[in-house]
């Protein structure tokens, strides 16, 4: 009985430890060489409005990623906003932005070779691969 006792209480401490050392991670920060302007296009798509498919056509971005915030640049509209890091893989990192006036947010890969990123295009529009500039 006293062993069972004994057991819990270590249990319930290895619990409450394990507990706090999650919670306590390190935030994921974005390195300085992600910093800076990239350049791409919107493929063209068609949209379905009811009885209709109407022609979009291709347009250009532009995404200014700096420490704490990113600018995007889609034809002549411009949002501002911040970004978190969602998540990091061995081969890319995961942007979440949460841009000013919109409800749904912008979510941006960065790849760590080949200076390029990937923006998930809202429903319908289709993905979009961007190219690092000079600023």
């Amino acid at each position: 009985m006293l062993y069972i006792c004994f057991m819990r209480k270590h249990l319930l401490y290895l619990f409450i430890c394990f507990s706090i050392s999650a919670v306590a991670q390190k935030p994921i920060t974005l390195k300085k060489k992600f910093y800076g302007s990239y350049q791409g296009e919107i493929p063209a798509f068609k949209l379905d409005v009811g009885t209709d498919n109407v022609d979009v056509d291709a347009v250009a971005i532009l995404i200014k990623i700096d420490a704490d915030s990113v600018d995007i640049t889609v034809g002549n509209n411009a949002l501002h906003g911040i970004y978190h890091v969602l998540f990091e893989g061995k081969n890319y990192i995961v942007l979440d932005c949460r841009m000013d006036g919109q409800l749904a947010g912008e979510r941006i890969v960065v790849y760590n070779r080949g200076k390029r990123i990937s923006r998930d295009g809202l429903f319908p529009q289709p993905s979009s691969f961007l190219e690092k500039i000079k600023d």
